[in-house]
């Protein structure tokens, strides 16, 4: 059984060329294609990575409001309660350090 990465390669074991109708992709693949070959390439312009990135943010699909507010909340718990088992962990070994180290009872 072939795997997508044995799919996408030639005869000669190197990645098969991909023609595509918009210039910009082609150029971004023919980019790809010499950054896999190992041989040398020229820099991005500026301008031009930013746009590709922006193509790239367009294919994104972002969350609905729904989504987003669920996973806010729950990153939000999650922290709150690491925040919360952190500070019982460092007043407890607190108590602990100062009465076996230094004979000082908690509140003195």
């Amino acid at each position: 059984m072939a795997t997508s990465d044995e799919n996408n390669l030639s005869e000669s074991g190197k990645p098969k060329k991909t023609v595509s109708a918009n210039p910009r992709l082609a150029e971004a693949q023919k980019r790809a294609a010499a950054i896999a070959s190992g041989s040398g390439r020229k820099p991005t312009p500026p301008g031009l990575f930013f746009e590709e990135a922006w193509v790239e943010l367009k294919k994104t699909t972002w969350p609905n409001r729904d989504v987003l507010v669920k996973s806010t909340t729950v990153v939000l718990a999650l922290v709150i309660g690491v925040a919360i088992w952190v500070g019982l962990i460092d007043v407890i070994s607190l108590h602990i350090l100062n009465y076996n180290l230094f004979g000082q009872k908690p509140g003195n």
